[in-house]
């Protein structure tokens, strides 16, 4: 029993001695987003059960990103389909001065 103690603290002590080392900042600049020309700078709140905190933090750690960038990611495409059209050219008009969707009824250009 005494060894198993011993043991445990030999470990809690090696990982405070890394953790000490550990860069533990955040950085401002999203890594993932090459075009990106400001930082990201603004937070948001999101809650979610354990369940779905730990699936999405395993999926990002799979992705090879962090969880933050994952879901600014999943976030940014939803809005480009809901915001900007992203219907075949077939269902566009052109004009000298603009550009129109027949689908959405938006206006691309001009």
């Amino acid at each position: 029993m005494s060894e198993e103690i011993y043991e445990i603290d030999n470990i809690e002590a090696a990982m405070d001695k890394v953790v000490e080392t550990m860069d533990m900042t955040i950085a401002a600049r999203p890594k993932e987003e090459e075009e990106a020309d400001a930082p990201a700078s603004k937070q948001i709140l999101i809650r979610s059960t354990t369940t779905e905190h730990e699936r999405w933090k395993r999926a990002a750690e799979v992705q090879g990103m962090s969880m933050s960038a994952m879901v600014r990611q999943l976030v940014n495409g939803h809005v480009q389909d809901v915001l900007d059209c992203s219907h075949p050219t077939n269902m566009r008009r052109w004009y000298p001065w603009a550009e129109f969707c027949l689908k959405c009824n938006s206006r691309l250009r001009g």
